[in-house]
């Protein structure tokens, strides 16, 4: 998963797979978001990769919980949930405002 962030880090250009940050985040949030590198030895022959923080003692919590939060996203897709349509649907209510929530009612009280 760290290599896939590492990936559309990468990304230069706005659009698909690009990650877009608010302004409200500081250069520590970024060097804990990069603190990480990937190394590559050898054993018997084989590569062995691992993630090794770039300086000893930095934080990476940024860097955690990002990958955390993109392999649970990762995950909840695999189960079908699909974000476009579920927007879509809330968009397309009737009579409601965008960020306001659904009012459900019941028959019960009649």
């Amino acid at each position: 998963m760290k290599d896939a962030v590492y990936a559309r880090l990468r990304l230069t250009d706005p659009g698909p797979g690009a990650i877009h940050f608010p302004r409200r985040l500081d250069a520590d949030y970024f060097r804990q978001l990069t603190a990480e590198r990937v190394v590559t030895r050898f054993e018997r022959g084989r590569p062995i990769r691992s993630w090794q923080p770039k300086r000893d003692g930095e934080p990476n919590e940024a860097l955690d919980t990002f990958v955390y939060a993109h392999a649970a996203l990762q995950g909840l897709i695999s189960m079908g949930l699909r974000l476009n349509e579920e927007v879509e649907g809330v968009a397309s209510v009737p009579g409601q405002r965008p960020g306001q929530k659904k009012i459900l009612r019941s028959n019960w009280m009649r």
